[in-house]
């Protein structure tokens, strides 16, 4: 069967109950990439963001956004509904515009994909489901080859689990023609030049994905993408990569090439902060990059325990020389840390807020911003795939495991946990990171107030 036979609706269903942490973002990295890689082999593809069109409901607005969603879906011809189930945010939508589409096109074939499909295929399958197929791992050779195989929808059978094989990225894809969501001047194009990570955070979902490793684009396919994301006159340029530049030689030779390219862009990349060396920041102080550092504890022994690190003192001697070498050079940074995950306790946590405390302290001149978060519970992460032991080991206490599948403020249902017998209470260190902030800002030089103002301006 030719894949041109078949229509295909891409659908994100945005999130009922994530507000504001479910993200604004219209042009999804995720969502350009399969709707890029389905048309460069012909398929006729269409998108629809409901978070894009609607925005993320208030909680007594869930119903009417329903309605409307579902309007919306079945205003379009389809035969297949891809649906993204990204996180877990938007596990309760996916369900819901599921049935619904079933409902109203019981012939079609209904899939999804996503880091949670990807993590508890289960929470799809269940008897009943709407769902025909859900892909696990990487979705865009997957949904191309059941294109090719031929209709199988209708619900005619229990919902078959497909694992997506990693996609090739030596022949990249970056295509928003046609795209419903591209403004004149889109505010962020989002691009991903690598797959995978090499590291398995604690706390993070990418290892439901299962494969291993870090992909690359070559330099100069990295590079071309660069120029057709900046063809579409972005705002900003985002490297969406979930370890961007792992590889010393290939980081420092794209930074060199953006530098002889004379991007005339921002440009955002998360990074591990242990790895970028000092020739690495005198590179980004050559270009206009935002860089953001996953840093998450100053702790040793937090940096073992969330796997960061092997070895914690090793690690928090890198990230200091890294945020020394970020503040002398200039370059905007934006560290983010996460306070409260399991095994923390009240001296782990005063570890990370007092480095911060004396960080700031012994600047004249601050361009790194200090962001604290409270550890929220992620399925696919390996607490949540090993809470038993976490909680057995360091007496932690998980609120709200199943919060997805919750209807109230899942901001707080995710991060209402307990990190160990000792730490009754994270609020009073978050409150102390939170106070640093207008030092901070007052230290930062007038340029880099107005770089930092012009990056929060993009993301709304």
């Amino acid at each position: 069967m030719s894949v041109r036979d078949s229509r295909v609706l891409l659908l994100h269903p945005g999130s009922l109950y994530g507000g504001p942490w479910a993200g604004s973002v219209r042009l999804k990295g995720a969502l350009v990439g399969l709707y890029s890689y389905l048309r460069a082999h012909g398929v006729p593809v269409d998108v629809l963001d409901l978070q894009a069109e609607f925005g993320n409901p208030e909680p007594e607005l869930v119903d009417a956004f329903l309605q409307h969603g579902a309007e919306r879906i079945l205003s379009h011809d389809f035969d297949v509904l891809g649906i993204s189930c990204w996180s877990s945010l938007e596990y309760l939508a996916a369900v819901e515009f599921a049935t619904r589409a079933r409902e109203a096109r019981p012939a079609a074939r209904i899939v999804v994909g996503g880091y949670h499909p990807s993590a508890v295929p289960a929470d799809f399958t269940y008897a009943g489901t709407p769902f025909d197929v859900v892909v696990t791992g990487e979705g865009e050779i997957a949904l191309l080859e059941l294109l090719r195989d031929g209709p199988a929808g209708g619900g005619s059978g229990p919902a078959r689990v497909v694992a997506g094989s990693p996609l090739p990225l030596d022949r990249p894809c970056f295509d928003l023609d046609g795209y419903p969501y591209l403004k004149d001047r889109p505010a962020t194009v989002t691009i991903y030049l690598s797959r995978g990570c090499p590291y398995r955070c604690a706390f993070c979902m990418e290892g439901s994905k299962k494969h291993k490793g870090w992909r690359h684009m070559s330099v100069d396919d990295a590079l071309t993408m660069v120029r057709r994301a900046r063809s579409y006159n972005p705002s900003v340029i985002v490297f969406g990569d979930a370890c961007f530049g792992y590889q010393d030689h290939w980081r420092r030779d794209f930074l060199e090439g953006l530098i002889d390219m004379g991007i005339d862009r921002p440009l955002w990349a998360e990074m591990r902060a242990d790895r970028i060396t000092e020739g690495d920041i005198d590179l980004c102080r050559k270009l206009d990059l935002y860089l953001q550092f996953g840093v998450e504890t100053m702790s040793p022994r937090m940096a073992e325990i969330t796997r960061k690190a092997a070895d914690g003192e090793k690690y928090v001697r890198a990230v200091d020389a890294t945020l020394q070498g970020v503040a002398r050079s200039g370059v905007l940074a934006n560290v983010f840390l996460v306070l409260n995950h399991p095994g923390e306790t009240p001296a782990t946590a005063e570890e990370t807020v007092s480095y911060f405390e004396r960080f700031v302290a012994g600047h004249d001149h601050l361009t790194v911003i200090v962001n604290a978060g409270r550890y929220q519970y992620f399925v696919g992460s390996d607490t949540a795939v090993r809470h038993a032991w976490y909680e057995k080991t360091y007496g932690a206490r998980f609120g709200h495991p199943d919060w997805y599948r919750e209807r109230g403020p899942q901001f707080d249902l995710a991060q209402a946990n307990k990190a160990s017998d000792e730490l009754s209470d994270i609020e009073p260190y978050v409150e102390r990171l939170k106070a640093l902030h207008p030092e901070i800002i007052r230290k930062m030089p007038a340029a880099q107030q107005l770089r930092f103002l012009s990056h929060l301006r993009q993301l709304g």
